[in-house]
């Protein structure tokens, strides 16, 4: 998935934007400032129920061989560590990473413990979970991804199978993300071969989604580093413009391209 930083990370991995362990930054972030991330993926891999072209991270991979979903405490001990040795505290704890953070085979009890972490050390940081919303219908991932302070949502203009990587339902996943509580969608426009999430009916059955699902803000923005397959490309900032103008009559939420 995009991340969010504009910062590059420590640790990038040969020949990817991987980060190479639990506690990722800080860096600063062109939609949250400053934001400490935490990848929940087993190191050198790459997954994700997405497989989006577009992506800095790749496209996915198996699971690295030896390589294990770090357990709660693990996560929760590298961010106690990490908080308690930053002279000032970052804005957000962003659930983010190499690829998809609810995949996480426990990912509620992840949540559970960084939040615990947060209240203790640092109360006045806010987490918030970058996801892509296809597991927010199961109750236990609801519950988790409405406990933190905010979530990011992907809803990205264009044909899913081609500007996701996989196909699923957009109705379904609209009707999912509605029972979140005051989702910020993110939406990443791009162009590629045989695609656009900037053409006229790309962008008309985006904005009856979003009418649908009425967020409580929607990020427009574009790719900003080298992605996955390169023969995808960006959107120009005055076409993201119209867009965000257009989502502002369908959505009483704060609408921004960044």
């Amino acid at each position: 998935m995009d991340r969010l930083g504009s910062l590059p990370p420590p640790g990038k991995l040969e020949g990817t934007f991987l980060w190479d362990g639990i506690i990722n930054g800080p860096v600063r972030s062109r939609r949250l400032g400053v934001s400490l991330g935490l990848n929940l993926t087993p190191l050198h891999s790459k997954l994700c129920t997405f497989d989006c072209p577009y992506c800095e991270c790749g496209f996915d991979t198996p699971k690295a061989p030896h390589s294990r979903w770090p357990s709660p405490d693990l996560v929760a001990d590298a961010l106690r560590k990490t908080l308690e040795q930053m002279s000032e505290p970052p804005n957000w704890v962003t659930f983010a990473g190499n690829g998809e953070p609810t995949m996480h085979p426990r990912f509620s009890v992840v949540v559970q413990r960084v939040v615990e972490v947060r209240d203790r050390i640092a109360p006045g940081v806010k987490v918030v979970v970058m996801s892509n919303g296809l597991s927010a219908g199961r109750p236990a991932v609801r519950e988790s991804l409405n406990r933190v302070d905010e979530r990011l949502m992907k809803l990205d203009p264009g044909p899913v199978h081609l500007v996701n990587g996989v196909a699923y339902d957009r109705s379904r996943l609209v009707e999912d993300l509605r029972g979140l509580v005051d989702v910020t969608v993110q939406a990443l426009v791009v162009e590629g071969p045989g695609y656009s999430g900037a053409s006229e009916q790309a962008v008309e059955e985006w904005l009856a989604a979003l009418a649908r699902l009425q967020p409580k803000a929607v990020q427009v923005y574009s790719i900003a580093r080298p992605p996955a397959d390169a023969r995808v490309k960006p959107v120009a900032r005055a076409r993201l413009e119209a867009i965000a103008a257009r989502a502002r009559r369908v959505v009483t939420g704060k609408v921004e391209v960044f």
